[in-house]
Parts: structure tokens; sequence; C-alpha cells
């Protein structure tokens, strides 16, 4: 059987940033880096912005060039699944048959879409988006159509939502929530950002789900609601959330709960293997208590730290978590986790304005547990980052909602 001092599984963003950290330490240990997807690593993220949007070329998705995994000498295993792992034996199986024995493990399988089991549901013009090759057929399903209708109002559905509205096509959201991103944002937020987007030409209805696709003579032509409306549609994108990729994990005995669980080292319960990115449920020193989050940031920062950890270090995941997203005009940015909270404080006032946007903090008792920018400057984002880490109590919010107060100063 072939063996590798380090086998990383999956070509996402955590498994590509474990090399960097593995090479620092460790220049010589063979690296193998199993994908089943048949590109080389790249980034996730434009995929529902720029890219499908057009302004990023398809090689400016790619984190490294190919010539980059030669120099580190990264062997890589493109169009392979993992099948089987067998934590005693240090072993896993792939699907051409192969197997590889590892001394350290990286598992970061990531996640694929949620799908829906609906009358219809497999007709063609019916999309979902994870993945480079996802976005290349969105692409250029969206050139040759006039009507989209997206299903489903988080992140991933607003960003194709507005792509749709730039490329000019009549575009409609159905979301079950009250309001667009109900499951990340609070009311009010929530509600001005609907409003937001409205105003930029989107179609919204909130408070519906899709109950079935409709067709003729084969053919994609809309999507009926709950509350009974029928959408025309010749292109459906569904955007319903993320199941995590945990089969080989649970398989194999490790520790499973709503992702692979692992320490704030980044190692599940068997020695030697550590998981990262979108899979892992891991610790939070800062919040002292599991977290799973699925962003660019989170997914980097795991892969430096895991990485790390396999070539010898043992270095703990501190950071926040973080995730931004962008709608046209619209900048957001939020550390920590919106998740756990009892109360809200805004910062200024819900608007645009040249001088930018708005600031929200999330306390639970009186901690802050996240911070929400809208267009706001670096420098205050910084600020308060420390205020969160500082764990600082705030009985008194009033220097919170004062934009008078300089947030740096407060952070000390």
């Amino acid at each position: 059987m072939d063996g590798a001092k380090y086998v990383i599984v999956g070509g996402g963003l955590a498994g590509f940033n474990a090399i960097p950290a593995i090479r620092e330490r460790d220049p010589e240990g063979r690296i193998v880096l199993v994908t089943d997807e048949t590109e080389r690593p790249y980034d996730r993220v434009p995929l529902s912005k720029k890219y499908l949007q057009g302004t990023l070329s398809r090689e400016g998705v790619f984190l490294r060039p190919k010539e980059f995994f030669d120099e580190n000498q990264v062997e890589l295993a493109t169009s392979r699944r993992a099948t089987a792992l067998d934590v005693k034996a240090k072993t896993i199986s792939l699907d051409d048959g192969r197997g590889l024995r590892y001394e350290k493990l990286l598992l970061a399988t990531g996640g694929q879409p949620r799908h829906l089991s609906l009358p219809g549901a497999e007709l063609p013009g019916i999309r979902y988006l994870r993945t480079l090759e996802d976005s290349d057929a969105l692409k250029g399903a969206m050139a040759g159509t006039k009507r989209l209708v997206v299903v489903g109002g988080g992140f991933i559905g607003c960003e194709v939502a507005a792509a749709g509205v730039v490329k000019g096509l009549d575009t409609t959201i159905v979301e079950v929530g009250p309001y667009l991103l109900s499951m990340a944002f609070d009311e009010p937020t929530g509600r001005w950002v609907t409003d937001y987007l409205t105003a930029k030409g989107m179609k919204v209805r909130c408070g519906e789900r899709a109950s079935r696709f409709l067709s003729q003579d084969g053919r994609l032509t809309g999507v009926e609601t709950s509350g009974g409306a029928m959408i025309p549609a010749d292109l459906v994108v569904v955007g319903v959330g993320l199941l995590p990729n945990t089969d080989l994990a649970k398989a194999a005995g490790l520790q499973v709960d709503n992702g692979i669980v692992v320490n704030e080292r980044l190692e599940t319960s068997a020695l030697d293997v550590y998981a990262a990115g979108d899979v892992a449920r891991f610790y939070s020193t800062v919040f002292e208590r599991q977290l799973r989050v699925e962003h660019y940031d989170v997914a980097v920062r795991h892969g430096k730290v895991a990485g790390a950890n396999m070539a010898g270090a043992s270095v703990a995941f501190t950071e926040l978590p973080y995730f931004f997203s962008d709608m046209f005009e619209l900048r957001i940015h939020v550390h920590g986790t919106l998740s756990d909270h009892d109360r809200v404080v805004l910062r200024g006032e819900r608007k645009l304005t040249d001088q930018g946007g708005f600031i929200q903090f999330y306390l639970k008792g009186h901690r802050i547990m996240a911070y929400l920018g809208v267009n706001r400057k670096l420098k205050e984002e910084r600020a308060a980052q420390r205020l969160i880490a500082s764990r600082r109590p705030f009985e008194d919010t009033r220097p919170l909602e004062d934009p008078s107060v300089d947030l740096a100063a407060l952070a000390g």
C-alpha cells in the first residue's frame, strides 16, 4: 500500500491552506491531496459573486498556479473520492481501489447543497451552486434565459439573485422566512436588507416556500409557492443550506454532531486525524462552546492551524468567526456569532450615506457576541474584534450606540 506522511482529503480553502503551514515546518514530508473535483484548489467565494457576474476570470478563482504544487511537492489526486477510513490502521481507501497509508490526516471534506424533494425537482433548468463546474453551468444558463427564480433567501441565494439582476434577468427570490437573511440577521436589519434589494430590482416573496416546479412538455416553466403563487421561470437556482460531508468520518467512528467534532487544535476524536473548514464543528476559546461556521475566513485559518499541528506544532484556533457578503453597493462584514444573543444595539442609523453605512452589536447579557458592519471602515472592524475578544461587559451600552465615541479608544 502506498503511503504519505500527510494526506489531505478535500481541495477547498481549508485543505489548501494546510499545505504552506505544513511546508513551513516540514519541507520534505510527502503530501497527497485528494479531491473529488477535476480542478486544482480554488476559491468558492466568487462563484456566486464576481465570477458569476463575469467580472472575474476563470483563472482568477484558483488559489495558486499549477507550478505551486510542483514546487511544494504536493501530489494532487483529482477526480478521486475517499470511500473508507480506518483510523486504527491509519489508511484511507479511494474510489479507484487505491489505498493510502498516512501519518497525519486532514479531513476538509466541506459540504454539499441541500436538495429539495418536490414535484418536478428533476427538471432540467433547476440548479444548485457549490462547485466551479456548477458556476460555469449557471453562467451559461443565465446567458440564455430571461426569468430567474431563486429558492432560498440566505447569502448564496441573495448573491445569485443580485447577479441575475446585474445581468438584466427578471429575478424573484422565494424565502420561507419573514424577510431575507432571516437565519442570520435580526428582524429590523433583515427587513432593511430586503427593502434595499427590492429597490435594486429584485422581486421578493417572503413567508412562502416552493411547493412544486412547473413544466410544459418536459421544460421548466415556473415555480408554485405554498401561498398559491405561480412564478414564471426559465431557470431556478436552489440555495437552502449546506449539509456537511461527514459520512466518511461517521463510518470510521469519529465523533460527529452537526459536523466533525474537533477541539481547539482541530483534532478529532481519532489520533492523528484533524478536521477543518465547513465540515468541522470546532471549540471556540472565545465563546467557550462548539461552533460550525461555513465561510471563507474560518476555512483559511482552520487550514493554517491544522497544517501547523499536523507538522508538529501545538497551536489553538483562537480567532473570532468571520464572514462577509457583497451585493450591489452593500458590503456586509460580521465578526463573532450571530446565533446567540438576546439584544441588538444599533450604532447610528440603518442607512447608506457617502460616509458609510451602520454598525450593530449583538449582546448576550452584558457581553458582545458579534459585530455587524455595513459599509464601514476596517479600523472600526478591528476595534470591534478587540471588544468582542476581550469579553468586556457593557452594562451601559450608550458608548456602543453613540457614533461620536471612537471605537478604537473604547477598545483600548
